[in-house]
């Protein structure tokens, strides 16, 4: 399971994976995520919605 998890975020792009493990693991907000990467809002949230996409296209149910 772990694996599986691993290999699905190494198939994200670098900004989608950076984006995802700050919000989920770091527990950032979006405006946090976007002051630190000096990106807007909006684009972190366009980011984690393809890594999630993405996420949940590889792991299926075990995102639920």
């Amino acid at each position: 399971m772990v694996q599986k998890l691993e290999g699905a975020l190494a198939g994200l792009s670098d900004r989608q994976r950076e984006v995802f493990l700050l919000h989920k693991f770091e527990e950032l907000s979006h405006t946090e995520i976007s002051v630190r990467l000096g990106i807007s809002r909006s684009m972190v949230e366009k980011h984690m919605m393809r890594a999630l996409l993405n996420l949940r296209t590889e792991l299926g149910d075990m995102l639920d």
